[in-house]
């Protein structure tokens, strides 16, 4: 390693199950790297603010980062921080606004789960340096080569490995890792480049456009939105307002309503659907800050769109520009597997959402095209849709005394809703940068 370097272990002890034995896991990587005469820093961390402080410790002392490891929890977008009743998580935004003191030829791991999927290409190209990860889930092991069961000890040495088990492959692969003949995945690497597609919706505008010609196909949503909205007129501003579908239904009720996104395709579709009501105006965003006054809106929404944004940030800005009163209101699409017991409620569902695709062909056809087009799964890859857990406890804890509500179930996902009620009583805390 290059001399005035260190090597930076950061690890979790609340979140989630298993906070007792990552400990134990730091210590287990911070020996082998210090009998090769490697200087290590291991912390643990239980906040966005505890991370700040082992970076700036590095800093402070004049060195430089050689190699950068996370051992813990980890969201579809990255680490996660704080515990179940009170999640934290950078949101993408407020990683690239780090200044991490990598040192040249730097590299960095995260033992977490799943954790290949999009955050370690993303912190690649963010810091410039070879960044490593699983694919899939991991688990507890004695050994780094191999699953072998380390129950619930904390005696070193122990690894968090990825390794395929019955989450993600099923009943025959739980019993050959019960059986330890199951190896340990191994790492994969992401070298620094830029996205080999576009990561918005541009290429993909005319097709989102000809698939939402009108908001009120998606039953579900509309009919809980319709419950949700504040009676009477009332000036209202959409988060990923797409080709502005929703603020053009709701045109009869709005005294204004603004649509912000981040896809300049986009914003262009719903100006020219929305040409002919001047109290709607559709402008493109940067980032999680909303170009518009304190107190603006009566009512926020964001419809499909949640999943991608950088949450706690924009949750500042969306308090900001609400009026006392006013309610953020949320309905996305999550990931999670039906269980057993949701199964009448699933085969309910499943009935009458191929009801509504008989009775709406033109609409059908036009989604499968959408959902179907290369450029569209490409996007996915960088917007990836988030576990429901995720979003359920990041909602709920902002807002305690509301919940989650599923309004759509299917096999491996379901779209859910979320109303903040007066945004005002929601959890006032500032995680980002002390």
């Amino acid at each position: 390693m290059p001399e005035n370097t260190v090597v930076l272990i950061l690890y979790t002890t609340k979140y989630r199950l298993g906070g007792h034995q990552f400990p134990v896991v730091a210590e287990t990587l911070a020996a082998e790297k210090r009998s090769g005469g490697v200087e290590v820093i291991a912390r643990s961390v239980e906040s966005k603010r505890d991370v700040l402080a082992a970076i700036d410790e590095v800093r402070a002392s004049g060195r430089q980062i050689a190699e950068f490891h996370f051992v813990g929890h980890s969201g579809m977008y990255g680490p996660m921080y704080g515990t179940v009743a009170f999640p934290e998580q950078f949101s993408p935004y407020e990683w690239e606004q780090m200044d991490i003191p990598f040192a040249q030829g730097a590299s960095a791991y995260f033992f977490c789960c799943r954790s290949a999927r999009w955050f370690a290409p993303f912190f690649a190209r963010t810091f410039n340096v070879p960044t490593y990860g699983f694919f899939w889930y991991t688990t507890f092991s004695r050994s780094k080569t191999k699953y072998v069961a380390a129950g619930d000890s904390t005696e070193r040495p122990l690894y968090t490995i990825g390794c395929m088990g019955r989450k993600s492959h099923g009943l025959l692969a739980s019993v050959k890792k019960r059986m330890g003949r199951m190896p340990a995945e191994e790492m994969k690497r992401f070298d620094p480049r830029p996205p080999d597609g576009d990561t918005t919706y541009d290429h993909v505008a005319e097709l989102y456009d000809a698939a939402f010609v009108d908001i009120r196909v998606r039953k579900d949503e509309w009919r809980w939105l319709g419950e949700h909205l504040p009676a009477g007129k009332f000036e209202m501003l959409d988060i990923g307002c797409g080709n502005g579908a929703l603020l053009n239904a709701l045109a009869d009720r709005l005294t204004s309503g603004q649509g912000v996104d981040e896809s300049a395709g986009i914003i262009e579709r719903a100006k020219l659907k929305n040409a002919d009501h001047r109290h709607l105006s559709f402008q493109k965003i940067d980032g999680p800050v909303l170009p518009f006054p304190d107190a603006s809106f009566d009512v926020v929404t964001s419809l499909m769109s949640f999943r991608y944004l950088d949450w706690d940030p924009l949750l500042a800005e969306i308090k900001r520009v609400m009026r006392p009163g006013g309610k953020f209101l949320i309905i996305d699409m999550v990931t999670v597997p039906v269980a057993i017991g949701e199964y009448p409620r699933l085969l309910k569902d499943k009935l009458r959402t191929m009801r509504d695709q008989r009775s709406n062909k033109t609409f059908d056809a036009a989604l499968k095209r959408l959902v179907s087009h290369p450029d569209w799964k490409k996007m996915l890859e960088y917007n990836p849709i988030r576990s429901e857990h995720e979003m359920k406890w990041y909602l709920e804890s902002r807002f305690p005394t509301q919940k989650m509500q599923i309004l759509n179930m299917a096999w491996n996902s379901r779209i859910v809703a979320f109303d903040s009620g007066p945004v005002e009583n929601g959890v006032e805390v500032k995680l980002s940068y002390p």
